[in-house]
Protein backbone atom coordinates (compact mmCIF):
# COMPACT_ATOMS: atom_id res chain seq x y z
CA UNK A 1 0.00 0.00 0.00
CA UNK A 2 2.65 2.58 0.66
CA UNK A 3 4.35 1.81 -2.72
CA UNK A 4 1.60 2.88 -4.54
CA UNK A 5 1.13 5.42 -2.62
CA UNK A 6 4.43 6.80 -3.07
CA UNK A 7 4.38 6.22 -6.67
CA UNK A 8 1.02 8.40 -7.09
CA UNK A 9 2.68 11.04 -5.23
CA UNK A 10 5.91 11.08 -7.18
CA UNK A 11 3.45 10.34 -10.43
CA UNK A 12 1.78 13.81 -9.50
CA UNK A 13 5.20 15.59 -8.98
CA UNK A 14 6.40 14.62 -12.09
CA UNK A 15 3.60 14.37 -14.45
CA UNK A 16 4.32 18.30 -15.79
CA UNK A 17 7.81 17.21 -17.14
CA UNK A 18 7.12 13.50 -18.56
CA UNK A 19 8.21 13.66 -22.18
CA UNK A 20 6.11 11.49 -24.51
CA UNK A 21 8.24 8.61 -26.28
CA UNK A 22 7.35 7.51 -29.87
CA UNK A 23 8.25 3.95 -30.57
CA UNK A 24 7.54 1.01 -33.11
CA UNK A 25 7.95 -2.31 -31.92
CA UNK A 26 10.21 -5.16 -34.27
CA UNK A 27 8.15 -8.04 -34.65
CA UNK A 28 10.15 -11.19 -32.75
CA UNK A 29 7.52 -14.34 -33.35
CA UNK A 30 4.43 -14.64 -34.54
CA UNK A 31 1.99 -17.57 -34.17
CA UNK A 32 -0.20 -17.94 -37.03
CA UNK A 33 -4.05 -19.93 -36.45
CA UNK A 34 -5.89 -20.88 -39.01
CA UNK A 35 -7.82 -17.49 -38.82
CA UNK A 36 -5.83 -14.81 -37.08
CA UNK A 37 -2.38 -14.48 -35.72
CA UNK A 38 -0.87 -13.63 -32.75
CA UNK A 39 2.19 -11.61 -32.80
CA UNK A 40 4.96 -10.72 -30.36
CA UNK A 41 7.26 -7.54 -30.51
CA UNK A 42 9.85 -5.61 -28.80
CA UNK A 43 11.14 -2.40 -28.24
CA UNK A 44 13.75 -0.65 -26.20
CA UNK A 45 12.80 2.16 -23.93
CA UNK A 46 14.87 4.54 -21.77
CA UNK A 47 13.14 5.83 -19.19
CA UNK A 48 13.17 8.64 -16.16
CA UNK A 49 12.51 8.26 -12.51
CA UNK A 50 8.71 8.57 -12.16
CA UNK A 51 6.02 8.42 -14.90
CA UNK A 52 6.48 8.20 -18.70
CA UNK A 53 4.06 8.59 -21.28
CA UNK A 54 5.10 5.84 -24.12
CA UNK A 55 3.37 6.00 -27.38
CA UNK A 56 3.51 2.44 -29.58
CA UNK A 57 2.99 3.51 -33.08
CA UNK A 58 2.11 2.02 -36.57
CA UNK A 59 0.59 -0.60 -34.65
CA UNK A 60 -2.21 -2.81 -37.35
CA UNK A 61 -5.20 -1.57 -37.88
CA UNK A 62 -7.23 -4.77 -37.36
CA UNK A 63 -5.64 -5.96 -34.31
CA UNK A 64 -7.84 -6.78 -31.60
CA UNK A 65 -7.58 -3.90 -28.88
CA UNK A 66 -9.23 -6.84 -26.33
CA UNK A 67 -5.84 -9.00 -26.88
CA UNK A 68 -2.92 -6.47 -26.07
CA UNK A 69 -0.78 -7.92 -23.40
CA UNK A 70 2.04 -5.64 -22.06
CA UNK A 71 5.59 -7.16 -20.56
CA UNK A 72 7.19 -5.23 -18.51
CA UNK A 73 10.72 -6.04 -16.54
CA UNK A 74 11.23 -4.93 -12.61
CA UNK A 75 11.10 -2.04 -11.11
CA UNK A 76 8.48 -0.94 -13.38
CA UNK A 77 5.04 -0.62 -13.35
CA UNK A 78 2.04 -0.31 -15.94
CA UNK A 79 -0.34 2.68 -14.96
CA UNK A 80 -2.35 2.85 -17.75
CA UNK A 81 -2.82 1.91 -21.26
CA UNK A 82 -5.18 3.87 -23.74
CA UNK A 83 -5.82 2.35 -27.23
CA UNK A 84 -5.75 4.86 -30.04
CA UNK A 85 -6.21 5.55 -33.83
CA UNK A 86 -3.81 8.63 -35.56
CA UNK A 87 -6.75 10.02 -38.32
CA UNK A 88 -3.92 12.73 -39.37
CA UNK A 89 -1.40 10.05 -40.01
CA UNK A 90 0.23 11.39 -43.47
CA UNK A 91 1.23 8.39 -46.09
CA UNK A 92 4.50 8.85 -46.51
CA UNK A 93 6.73 7.30 -49.67
CA UNK A 94 8.60 4.64 -48.92
CA UNK A 95 12.19 4.86 -51.06
CA UNK A 96 11.02 2.79 -53.35
CA UNK A 97 8.01 4.17 -53.74
CA UNK A 98 10.17 7.96 -54.71
CA UNK A 99 12.35 6.16 -57.26
CA UNK A 100 9.13 4.84 -58.62
CA UNK A 101 7.52 8.42 -59.22
CA UNK A 102 10.89 9.67 -60.12
CA UNK A 103 10.61 7.45 -63.34
CA UNK A 104 6.77 7.64 -63.42
CA UNK A 105 7.05 11.59 -63.82
CA UNK A 106 9.93 11.36 -66.45
CA UNK A 107 8.01 8.83 -68.53
CA UNK A 108 4.97 11.16 -68.44
CA UNK A 109 7.34 13.78 -69.41
CA UNK A 110 8.39 12.10 -72.36
CA UNK A 111 4.73 10.95 -73.44
CA UNK A 112 3.77 14.38 -73.39
CA UNK A 113 6.56 16.01 -75.75
CA UNK A 114 5.70 12.81 -78.48
CA UNK A 115 1.83 14.21 -77.97
CA UNK A 116 2.94 18.00 -78.35
CA UNK A 117 4.76 16.72 -81.59
CA UNK A 118 2.04 14.52 -82.68
CA UNK A 119 -0.93 17.10 -82.52
CA UNK A 120 1.43 19.87 -84.37
CA UNK A 121 1.68 17.68 -87.27
CA UNK A 122 -1.33 16.64 -87.17
CA UNK A 123 -2.14 20.52 -87.26
CA UNK A 124 -0.16 21.26 -90.01
CA UNK A 125 -1.45 17.83 -92.21
CA UNK A 126 -5.33 19.72 -91.87
CA UNK A 127 -3.58 23.38 -92.83
CA UNK A 128 -1.94 21.80 -96.16
CA UNK A 129 -5.43 19.69 -96.77
CA UNK A 130 -7.27 22.70 -96.29
CA UNK A 131 -4.82 25.00 -98.53
CA UNK A 132 -5.15 22.39 -101.62
CA UNK A 133 -8.90 21.88 -101.64
CA UNK A 134 -8.55 25.72 -101.88
CA UNK A 135 -6.66 26.05 -104.78
CA UNK A 136 -7.66 23.14 -106.60
CA UNK A 137 -11.42 24.69 -106.39
CA UNK A 138 -9.97 27.93 -107.63
CA UNK A 139 -10.21 27.86 -111.25
CA UNK A 140 -7.85 31.01 -111.81
CA UNK A 141 -4.81 28.87 -110.15
CA UNK A 142 -2.29 27.99 -113.10
CA UNK A 143 -2.09 24.64 -113.99
CA UNK A 144 2.10 25.14 -113.36
CA UNK A 145 1.40 25.70 -109.63
CA UNK A 146 -1.15 23.32 -109.05
CA UNK A 147 1.54 20.59 -110.43
CA UNK A 148 4.23 22.17 -107.56
CA UNK A 149 1.41 22.22 -104.86
CA UNK A 150 0.40 18.33 -105.65
CA UNK A 151 4.27 17.56 -105.52
CA UNK A 152 4.88 19.69 -102.09
CA UNK A 153 1.52 17.98 -101.13
CA UNK A 154 3.07 14.29 -101.71
CA UNK A 155 6.38 14.91 -100.12
CA UNK A 156 5.30 16.83 -97.15
CA UNK A 157 2.32 14.64 -96.20
CA UNK A 158 4.73 11.69 -96.53
CA UNK A 159 7.61 13.02 -94.38
CA UNK A 160 4.81 14.08 -91.64
CA UNK A 161 3.14 10.32 -91.62
CA UNK A 162 6.37 8.94 -91.10
CA UNK A 163 6.79 11.36 -88.17
CA UNK A 164 3.50 10.23 -86.61
CA UNK A 165 4.18 6.63 -87.28
CA UNK A 166 7.60 7.03 -85.49
CA UNK A 167 6.31 9.01 -82.47
CA UNK A 168 3.49 6.68 -82.39
CA UNK A 169 5.90 3.75 -81.71
CA UNK A 170 8.04 5.79 -79.14
CA UNK A 171 4.82 6.27 -77.70
CA UNK A 172 3.89 2.89 -77.45
CA UNK A 173 6.95 1.67 -76.21
CA UNK A 174 6.63 4.05 -73.52
CA UNK A 175 3.48 3.17 -72.42
CA UNK A 176 4.33 -0.21 -72.02
CA UNK A 177 6.88 1.02 -69.10
CA UNK A 178 4.13 3.15 -67.97
CA UNK A 179 2.33 0.40 -67.33
CA UNK A 180 5.21 -1.59 -65.61
CA UNK A 181 6.14 0.95 -63.43
CA UNK A 182 2.12 1.00 -62.25
CA UNK A 183 2.20 -2.72 -61.72
CA UNK A 184 5.39 -2.09 -59.38
CA UNK A 185 4.20 0.71 -57.89
CA UNK A 186 0.78 -1.89 -56.93
CA UNK A 187 3.68 -4.27 -56.05
CA UNK A 188 5.08 -1.67 -53.71
CA UNK A 189 2.29 -1.07 -51.97
CA UNK A 190 1.59 -4.42 -50.54
CA UNK A 191 5.08 -3.63 -48.44
CA UNK A 192 3.60 0.08 -46.86
CA UNK A 193 2.99 0.39 -43.45
CA UNK A 194 0.00 2.54 -43.79
CA UNK A 195 -1.00 1.35 -40.06
CA UNK A 196 -2.66 3.83 -37.65
CA UNK A 197 -3.04 2.20 -34.71
CA UNK A 198 -1.19 3.38 -31.72
CA UNK A 199 -1.22 2.50 -28.09
CA UNK A 200 -0.59 4.96 -25.14
CA UNK A 201 0.79 3.65 -22.03
CA UNK A 202 1.63 5.17 -18.84
CA UNK A 203 4.98 3.51 -17.33
CA UNK A 204 6.14 4.11 -13.48
CA UNK A 205 9.77 3.99 -13.13
CA UNK A 206 11.27 3.09 -9.59
CA UNK A 207 14.84 5.08 -11.65
CA UNK A 208 16.12 6.02 -14.74
CA UNK A 209 16.05 2.39 -16.48
CA UNK A 210 17.16 0.93 -19.54
CA UNK A 211 13.57 -1.53 -20.56
CA UNK A 212 13.02 -3.88 -23.00
CA UNK A 213 9.37 -4.01 -23.72
CA UNK A 214 7.28 -6.46 -25.11
CA UNK A 215 4.17 -6.46 -26.78
CA UNK A 216 1.89 -9.22 -27.88
CA UNK A 217 -1.46 -9.07 -29.90
CA UNK A 218 -3.74 -10.88 -32.22
CA UNK A 219 -4.67 -9.89 -35.46
CA UNK A 220 -7.47 -10.62 -37.96
CA UNK A 221 -6.02 -10.38 -41.55
CA UNK A 222 -3.69 -13.29 -41.48
CA UNK A 223 -3.74 -16.96 -41.26
CA UNK A 224 -3.02 -20.28 -43.10
CA UNK A 225 -4.59 -22.36 -45.04
CA UNK A 226 -3.18 -26.45 -45.09
CA UNK A 227 -2.26 -28.68 -48.19
CA UNK A 228 -0.04 -31.66 -48.65
CA UNK A 229 2.31 -33.04 -50.99
CA UNK A 230 1.69 -36.80 -51.55
CA UNK A 231 4.04 -38.66 -53.43
CA UNK A 232 5.07 -42.41 -54.14
CA UNK A 233 7.82 -44.09 -55.81
CA UNK A 234 6.27 -47.24 -56.15
CA UNK A 235 3.74 -49.56 -54.97
CA UNK A 236 6.28 -51.48 -53.10
CA UNK A 237 7.39 -48.07 -50.75
CA UNK A 238 5.66 -46.34 -48.46
CA UNK A 239 4.16 -43.01 -49.17
CA UNK A 240 5.96 -39.71 -48.09
CA UNK A 241 3.23 -36.69 -46.98
CA UNK A 242 4.85 -33.76 -46.62
CA UNK A 243 2.66 -30.68 -44.90
CA UNK A 244 2.67 -27.55 -46.36
CA UNK A 245 1.00 -24.31 -44.73
CA UNK A 246 -0.16 -21.56 -47.26
CA UNK A 247 0.52 -18.56 -44.87
CA UNK A 248 -0.81 -15.23 -45.77
CA UNK A 249 -0.47 -11.97 -44.00
CA UNK A 250 -1.85 -8.38 -44.52
CA UNK A 251 -1.35 -6.49 -41.85
CA UNK A 252 0.73 -3.66 -43.21
CA UNK A 253 3.66 -5.03 -40.40
CA UNK A 254 6.43 -6.96 -41.83
CA UNK A 255 6.97 -10.06 -40.03
CA UNK A 256 11.39 -9.98 -40.31
CA UNK A 257 13.55 -13.08 -39.64
CA UNK A 258 10.85 -14.09 -36.83
CA UNK A 259 10.34 -17.15 -34.67
CA UNK A 260 7.36 -18.64 -36.24
CA UNK A 261 4.54 -20.96 -34.81
CA UNK A 262 1.89 -22.79 -37.31
CA UNK A 263 -1.04 -23.74 -34.69
CA UNK A 264 -4.22 -25.59 -35.89
CA UNK A 265 -6.15 -23.70 -33.28
CA UNK A 266 -9.22 -20.77 -34.90
CA UNK A 267 -9.79 -18.46 -32.67
CA UNK A 268 -13.57 -16.92 -31.96
CA UNK A 269 -15.17 -14.05 -30.44
CA UNK A 270 -17.80 -16.50 -29.63
CA UNK A 271 -17.01 -19.52 -27.49
CA UNK A 272 -20.41 -20.26 -25.80
CA UNK A 273 -21.33 -23.99 -25.33
CA UNK A 274 -24.33 -25.10 -27.76
CA UNK A 275 -26.96 -25.52 -25.49
CA UNK A 276 -29.58 -28.00 -27.04
CA UNK A 277 -33.35 -26.74 -25.92
CA UNK A 278 -35.72 -29.76 -25.14
CA UNK A 279 -38.11 -30.15 -28.40
CA UNK A 280 -41.94 -30.37 -28.49
CA UNK A 281 -44.78 -31.09 -30.81
CA UNK A 282 -48.33 -29.92 -30.42
CA UNK A 283 -50.96 -29.15 -32.51
CA UNK A 284 -51.15 -26.54 -35.09
CA UNK A 285 -53.12 -23.32 -33.41
CA UNK A 286 -53.31 -19.95 -34.91
CA UNK A 287 -50.87 -16.91 -33.29
CA UNK A 288 -52.09 -16.18 -29.87
CA UNK A 289 -49.59 -13.74 -27.92
CA UNK A 290 -50.32 -15.34 -25.02
CA UNK A 291 -49.33 -19.01 -25.67
CA UNK A 292 -46.12 -17.15 -26.87
CA UNK A 293 -45.41 -15.92 -24.01
CA UNK A 294 -45.92 -19.35 -21.72
CA UNK A 295 -43.63 -20.50 -24.38
CA UNK A 296 -40.98 -18.47 -24.43
CA UNK A 297 -41.18 -18.75 -20.01
CA UNK A 298 -41.10 -22.81 -20.63
CA UNK A 299 -37.69 -22.29 -22.63
CA UNK A 300 -35.54 -20.07 -20.06
CA UNK A 301 -36.37 -22.46 -17.72
CA UNK A 302 -35.02 -25.65 -19.64
CA UNK A 303 -31.85 -27.12 -18.23
CA UNK A 304 -28.75 -27.26 -21.48
CA UNK A 305 -27.48 -30.01 -22.84
CA UNK A 306 -23.51 -30.52 -23.64
CA UNK A 307 -20.88 -32.88 -24.26
CA UNK A 308 -17.51 -32.73 -25.42
CA UNK A 309 -14.79 -35.25 -26.93
CA UNK A 310 -11.44 -35.22 -26.22
CA UNK A 311 -9.18 -35.53 -28.74
CA UNK A 312 -6.47 -38.69 -29.17
CA UNK A 313 -2.46 -38.04 -29.33
CA UNK A 314 -1.23 -38.84 -32.49
CA UNK A 315 2.00 -40.95 -32.73
CA UNK A 316 4.84 -39.99 -34.89
CA UNK A 317 7.20 -43.06 -36.21
CA UNK A 318 10.35 -43.08 -34.52
CA UNK A 319 13.37 -42.40 -37.55
CA UNK A 320 10.97 -39.88 -38.82
CA UNK A 321 12.60 -36.23 -38.94
CA UNK A 322 10.16 -33.31 -38.66
CA UNK A 323 11.12 -30.09 -40.38
CA UNK A 324 9.30 -28.29 -37.70
CA UNK A 325 8.79 -29.09 -34.06
CA UNK A 326 4.97 -30.72 -33.41
CA UNK A 327 3.48 -30.14 -30.33
CA UNK A 328 -0.23 -31.98 -30.01
CA UNK A 329 -1.67 -30.53 -27.35
CA UNK A 330 -5.09 -30.67 -25.86
CA UNK A 331 -7.33 -28.84 -28.51
CA UNK A 332 -4.87 -28.31 -30.99
CA UNK A 333 -1.30 -28.83 -32.87
CA UNK A 334 1.37 -26.57 -33.29
CA UNK A 335 4.20 -26.56 -35.51
CA UNK A 336 7.12 -24.55 -34.26
CA UNK A 337 9.42 -24.17 -37.27
CA UNK A 338 12.92 -24.40 -36.66
CA UNK A 339 14.52 -21.90 -38.68
CA UNK A 340 13.82 -18.23 -38.46
CA UNK A 341 11.01 -16.78 -41.24
CA UNK A 342 10.18 -13.58 -43.14
CA UNK A 343 6.85 -13.16 -44.14
CA UNK A 344 6.08 -9.75 -45.73
CA UNK A 345 2.78 -8.08 -45.34
CA UNK A 346 1.08 -8.55 -49.08
CA UNK A 347 -1.67 -10.28 -51.05
CA UNK A 348 0.10 -12.94 -52.12
CA UNK A 349 0.78 -16.11 -49.68
CA UNK A 350 3.84 -17.96 -49.07
CA UNK A 351 4.51 -21.48 -48.55
CA UNK A 352 6.31 -23.29 -45.40
CA UNK A 353 6.65 -26.43 -44.48
CA UNK A 354 5.73 -28.12 -41.96
CA UNK A 355 6.32 -31.68 -41.51
CA UNK A 356 7.68 -34.72 -43.37
CA UNK A 357 5.83 -38.50 -42.80
CA UNK A 358 6.90 -41.83 -43.82
CA UNK A 359 3.19 -43.56 -44.30
CA UNK A 360 2.34 -47.48 -44.54
CA UNK A 361 -0.12 -47.44 -47.51
CA UNK A 362 -1.49 -50.81 -49.07
CA UNK A 363 -1.43 -49.99 -52.79
CA UNK A 364 -4.42 -51.74 -54.73
CA UNK A 365 -5.92 -51.30 -58.27
CA UNK A 366 -9.69 -50.10 -58.05
CA UNK A 367 -11.97 -50.10 -61.04
CA UNK A 368 -16.12 -49.17 -61.63
CA UNK A 369 -16.75 -50.45 -65.18
CA UNK A 370 -20.46 -49.03 -64.34
CA UNK A 371 -19.01 -45.54 -64.53
CA UNK A 372 -15.51 -45.88 -65.65
CA UNK A 373 -14.03 -48.82 -67.74
CA UNK A 374 -10.26 -46.91 -66.22
CA UNK A 375 -8.37 -48.84 -63.66
CA UNK A 376 -7.23 -46.90 -61.00
CA UNK A 377 -4.48 -47.63 -58.29
CA UNK A 378 -5.11 -46.58 -55.55
CA UNK A 379 -3.27 -45.81 -51.71
CA UNK A 380 -4.53 -46.83 -48.62
CA UNK A 381 -3.48 -45.35 -45.60
CA UNK A 382 -4.01 -47.13 -42.55
CA UNK A 383 -4.39 -45.20 -39.04
CA UNK A 384 -4.79 -41.90 -40.73
CA UNK A 385 -6.39 -40.63 -37.72
CA UNK A 386 -3.09 -40.09 -36.34
CA UNK A 387 -1.52 -37.95 -38.69
CA UNK A 388 -2.77 -34.67 -37.46
CA UNK A 389 -4.38 -34.15 -40.69
CA UNK A 390 -6.85 -30.96 -41.55
CA UNK A 391 -9.13 -30.86 -44.27
CA UNK A 392 -7.58 -29.33 -47.05
CA UNK A 393 -5.75 -29.81 -50.71
CA UNK A 394 -3.65 -32.33 -51.29
CA UNK A 395 -1.39 -33.00 -54.86
CA UNK A 396 -0.29 -36.36 -55.60
CA UNK A 397 2.47 -37.32 -57.31
CA UNK A 398 3.84 -40.37 -58.15
CA UNK A 399 7.11 -42.13 -59.84
CA UNK A 400 7.81 -38.50 -60.41
CA UNK A 401 4.96 -37.60 -62.03
CA UNK A 402 1.94 -35.26 -61.29
CA UNK A 403 -0.83 -37.20 -61.10
CA UNK A 404 -3.38 -34.24 -60.12
CA UNK A 405 -5.60 -32.77 -56.70
CA UNK A 406 -7.50 -34.68 -54.39
CA UNK A 407 -9.01 -33.28 -50.86
CA UNK A 408 -7.60 -34.34 -47.76
CA UNK A 409 -10.79 -34.34 -45.46
CA UNK A 410 -10.19 -34.59 -41.44
CA UNK A 411 -13.90 -35.95 -41.57
CA UNK A 412 -13.43 -39.29 -43.40
CA UNK A 413 -14.76 -41.75 -41.15
CA UNK A 414 -13.75 -45.56 -42.72
CA UNK A 415 -10.54 -47.03 -41.17
CA UNK A 416 -8.43 -46.69 -44.50
CA UNK A 417 -7.77 -43.68 -46.11
CA UNK A 418 -8.54 -43.21 -50.33
CA UNK A 419 -5.68 -41.93 -52.31
CA UNK A 420 -6.51 -42.32 -56.45
CA UNK A 421 -2.96 -42.13 -57.72
CA UNK A 422 -4.20 -42.33 -61.35
CA UNK A 423 -5.49 -44.63 -63.94
CA UNK A 424 -2.90 -47.07 -65.69
CA UNK A 425 -4.05 -47.70 -69.11
CA UNK A 426 -2.19 -50.49 -69.34
CA UNK A 427 -5.41 -52.90 -67.77
CA UNK A 428 -8.50 -52.99 -69.56
CA UNK A 429 -11.67 -53.56 -68.34
CA UNK A 430 -15.29 -54.44 -70.19
CA UNK A 431 -18.62 -54.23 -68.93
CA UNK A 432 -21.13 -56.00 -71.40
CA UNK A 433 -25.38 -56.83 -70.59
CA UNK A 434 -25.86 -60.45 -71.80
CA UNK A 435 -28.90 -60.84 -73.69
CA UNK A 436 -31.32 -62.76 -71.71
CA UNK A 437 -34.68 -64.51 -73.38
CA UNK A 438 -36.58 -65.03 -70.01
CA UNK A 439 -35.38 -61.41 -69.28
CA UNK A 440 -39.08 -60.38 -68.99
CA UNK A 441 -41.68 -62.86 -67.99
CA UNK A 442 -45.44 -62.38 -66.87
CA UNK A 443 -47.02 -64.98 -64.23
CA UNK A 444 -50.50 -64.09 -62.85
CA UNK A 445 -50.67 -60.36 -61.41
CA UNK A 446 -46.66 -60.10 -61.14
CA UNK A 447 -43.32 -59.80 -63.95
CA UNK A 448 -40.21 -60.43 -63.69
CA UNK A 449 -37.27 -58.93 -65.51
CA UNK A 450 -33.88 -60.73 -65.56
CA UNK A 451 -30.60 -58.56 -66.06
CA UNK A 452 -26.86 -60.38 -66.62
CA UNK A 453 -23.89 -58.75 -67.27
CA UNK A 454 -20.21 -59.69 -67.62
CA UNK A 455 -17.28 -58.10 -67.01
CA UNK A 456 -13.58 -58.74 -68.60
CA UNK A 457 -10.76 -57.95 -67.20
CA UNK A 458 -6.90 -58.24 -68.60
CA UNK A 459 -3.72 -57.40 -67.67
CA UNK A 460 -1.27 -56.23 -69.48
CA UNK A 461 1.67 -55.34 -67.01
CA UNK A 462 4.68 -56.64 -66.79
CA UNK A 463 3.78 -57.90 -62.89
CA UNK A 464 0.76 -59.24 -61.36
CA UNK A 465 -1.67 -56.82 -59.81
CA UNK A 466 -4.37 -56.77 -57.11
CA UNK A 467 -7.57 -55.46 -58.62
CA UNK A 468 -10.66 -54.45 -56.67
CA UNK A 469 -13.77 -54.66 -58.98
CA UNK A 470 -17.45 -52.64 -57.82
CA UNK A 471 -20.44 -53.10 -59.32
CA UNK A 472 -24.27 -53.05 -58.09
CA UNK A 473 -27.59 -54.62 -57.90
CA UNK A 474 -30.56 -52.06 -57.52
CA UNK A 475 -31.68 -51.73 -53.97
CA UNK A 476 -35.96 -51.89 -53.36
CA UNK A 477 -37.67 -49.13 -51.13
CA UNK A 478 -41.00 -49.89 -52.27
CA UNK A 479 -42.61 -53.61 -50.62
CA UNK A 480 -44.40 -54.31 -53.89
CA UNK A 481 -40.83 -54.50 -55.74
CA UNK A 482 -38.27 -57.58 -54.81
CA UNK A 483 -34.68 -57.77 -56.13
CA UNK A 484 -32.85 -61.00 -55.91
CA UNK A 485 -29.39 -61.57 -56.63
CA UNK A 486 -29.37 -64.53 -58.48
CA UNK A 487 -25.66 -64.95 -59.20
CA UNK A 488 -22.75 -62.33 -57.81
CA UNK A 489 -19.90 -64.09 -59.26
CA UNK A 490 -18.57 -65.43 -56.20
CA UNK A 491 -18.30 -61.38 -55.21
CA UNK A 492 -18.64 -60.32 -51.69
CA UNK A 493 -22.54 -59.25 -51.86
CA UNK A 494 -23.81 -55.78 -49.18
CA UNK A 495 -27.65 -56.13 -49.55
CA UNK A 496 -28.06 -52.85 -47.70
CA UNK A 497 -26.56 -50.81 -50.43
CA UNK A 498 -26.87 -53.44 -53.64
CA UNK A 499 -23.36 -53.22 -53.85
CA UNK A 500 -20.96 -56.00 -54.88
CA UNK A 501 -17.15 -56.33 -54.64
CA UNK A 502 -14.49 -58.62 -56.28
CA UNK A 503 -11.07 -58.56 -55.35
CA UNK A 504 -8.74 -60.65 -58.00
CA UNK A 505 -4.98 -61.57 -58.65
CA UNK A 506 -4.17 -61.65 -62.18
CA UNK A 507 -1.16 -62.53 -63.13
CA UNK A 508 0.81 -60.69 -65.92
CA UNK A 509 -0.92 -61.31 -69.34
CA UNK A 510 -3.80 -62.83 -67.32
CA UNK A 511 -7.33 -62.09 -67.80
CA UNK A 512 -10.56 -62.75 -65.59
CA UNK A 513 -14.18 -62.57 -66.27
CA UNK A 514 -17.08 -62.03 -64.24
CA UNK A 515 -20.42 -62.86 -64.91
CA UNK A 516 -23.83 -61.70 -62.27
CA UNK A 517 -27.06 -61.33 -62.75
CA UNK A 518 -30.05 -60.13 -60.78
CA UNK A 519 -33.67 -60.51 -60.71
CA UNK A 520 -36.98 -58.09 -59.88
CA UNK A 521 -40.14 -58.97 -59.43
CA UNK A 522 -43.42 -56.51 -59.09
CA UNK A 523 -46.56 -56.15 -59.74
CA UNK A 524 -48.13 -56.37 -63.34
CA UNK A 525 -49.70 -52.94 -63.65
CA UNK A 526 -46.54 -51.36 -62.40
CA UNK A 527 -43.94 -49.14 -64.05
CA UNK A 528 -40.66 -49.22 -62.40
CA UNK A 529 -37.24 -46.70 -62.66
CA UNK A 530 -33.70 -46.76 -61.60
CA UNK A 531 -32.39 -43.95 -60.13
CA UNK A 532 -29.20 -42.62 -57.78
CA UNK A 533 -28.91 -40.64 -54.48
Amino acid sequence: MKRYLLILITCAASFLKAQEIKKEIDVKQATVFLQGAKVFGTTSLNLQKGINKVKIINLPNNLDENTYKINLEKNTTLLSITPQNNFLKADELSDGERKLETERKKLQRQIDLLNIQIKNLTGEQNIINANVKVSTNDKSTPQEQLVKLTDFYRKRMLEIDNQVFSLNEQQEVLNENMAKLSNQSAEEQTHKNSNRKELLLEIFADNDTNLNLGISYIVSDAGWVPSYDLRAESVKKPLEMVYKGKIYQRTGQDWKNVKLFVSTYRPSSQQDRPVLSPLYVAEYTPYNPQIEMASYKLKKETSAVNSYQIREEAAVKPGQIPVATVSDNQMNVIYELNYNQTILSQEKEQYVILDKKRVDATYKYHTVPKINNQVFLMAFIKNWQHLNLITGEAHIYFEDNYIGKTMMSSNYVKDEFPISLGADERITVKRIKLEDKTSEKSMNSNKWENESYQISIRNNKKESIELEILDQVPVSENSKISVKAVDTGDGSFDEKTGSILWNKKIISGGSEKIVFSYEVKYPKEMRIQYYNR
